[in-house]
């Protein structure tokens, strides 16, 4: 597991245990919020890709137990697919 896998999955884990907290110290609760938490900690270029891209690039870091950000995920995917 590389250094960006543990970051995201800390990260998503910390959301997960409502222990995440945003730059104001106000817990967070938005999904999208969290996963944009942890890909800025894990260093990752959100510039130029696509929304797909960056879900299934989180979903693939995450370890289990992340349940709401999964499934605000295939909220996503399915938005996308009804725009298509």
């Amino acid at each position: 597991m590389t250094g960006r896998q543990k970051k995201i999955r800390k990260v998503m884990g910390e959301f997960e245990a409502g222990t995440l907290k945003s730059s104001s110290g106000e817990p967070v609760k938005d999904p999208k919020q969290a996963m944009a938490i942890a890909l800025s900690e894990a260093g990752v270029s959100k510039e130029g890709k696509s929304d797909d891209y960056i879900a299934g690039y989180i979903d693939e870091m995450m370890g289990p137990g992340e349940a709401r950000c999964r499934g605000y995920l295939r909220e996503l995917r399915k938005k996308k697919r009804k725009k298509s």
